[in-house]
């Protein structure tokens, strides 16, 4: 359900409905709950009790849990980025013969590099397609038949295999960059927000002290533009790998022997390249993260 990234209320429900919650469909709810009073709020990053931050995305306790970490025991840096990272990523809806139905998941076992994913993908899956058996598939190409993959929105994986994450900048440093009260405590800006929309660029000034605010960003535009290139060049390639699939696919005249091996194979590149490629325009940086 895409409810684990609407509301805060998805814990009651889970409370009340068990893991059949994941399962329901998901206009049931729009019934139950007043979007006005209940959206993204506060008790979706901090616990109400003490403010404290903590998680409340099952697919992230679940994640931590497998890899016998405690998020109240993680250095601060990590949680401020894991709080986003509750829904700021890669998932997909499980099939129901490993696990619950349709919870969501992050399919972080393997690593959270793109190669990483894709691997996971190939073995959690229950898919009876030739060639493809085992893997996950969102959904089968009309044109050439590929069984496919759809990413989502993946920013915590690519901030985390970027520079900035490298260094240890944390989402909230750019995106909820500190103000001050009364010119004295500091505190986290909550009008979350890209820092190209302050003139004076102060999230990036934090580090980059020595740069102007033009040239930062010229920097960042100067980026998103060659991603935004490359990736019209990789989607016109993808269009035409499709349609290549379903041409060898009618053709009626003399096959080699290993035809059908041939055919899984070049479904298997374009299934590939076109989920790569989907990472990165799915992503919200255009590639800056």
């Amino acid at each position: 359900t895409c409810w684990n990234c609407k509301t805060a209320k998805m814990n009651e429900w889970i409370g009340k409905y068990g893991d059949d919650f994941w399962a329901k469909d998901f206009n049931q709810f729009r019934e139950e709950v007043d979007m006005d009073e209940n959206t993204i709020g506060c008790a979706n990053c901090h616990d109400p009790a003490n403010m404290e931050l903590r998680l409340y995305s099952v697919p992230l306790q679940d994640y931590l849990k497998a890899e016998g970490k405690d998020f109240k025991t993680l250095p601060r840096n990590e949680q401020r980025a894991l709080v986003c990272g509750q829904c700021h990523v890669e998932y997909y809806f499980q099939d129901k013969g490993f696990g619950p139905a349709k919870k969501p998941v992050f399919p972080w076992a393997e690593g959270k590099d793109p190669e990483q994913i894709y691997a996971y993908y190939k073995t959690h899956g229950d898919t009876k397609t030739p060639g493809f058996e085992g893997n996950f598939v969102d959904w089968v190409h009309p044109v050439s038949q590929t069984p496919m993959l759809k990413a989502q929105h993946p920013e915590y994986e690519t901030w985390h295999n970027g520079v900035h994450g490298a260094a240890g900048v944390s989402c909230a440093d750019c995106h909820m960059s500190y103000t001050r009260l009364d010119g004295k405590k500091k505190m986290s800006n909550h009008h979350w927000t890209s820092p190209l929309k302050d003139p004076d660029m102060k999230a990036c000034r934090q580090c980059h002290t020595d740069k102007s605010p033009d040239y930062l960003r010229q920097r960042v535009i100067y980026t998103q533009d060659k991603v935004w290139e490359q990736l019209m060049v990789a989607q016109d390639i993808s269009v035409k790998a499709h349609e290549a699939i379903r041409m060898a696919n009618e053709f009626q005249g003399e096959k080699p022997a290993d035809y059908d091996q041939l055919m899984i194979d070049a479904r298997e590149m374009c299934r590939k390249g076109q989920f790569f490629w989907d990472l990165i325009s799915a992503e919200n940086s255009v590639g800056f993260h």
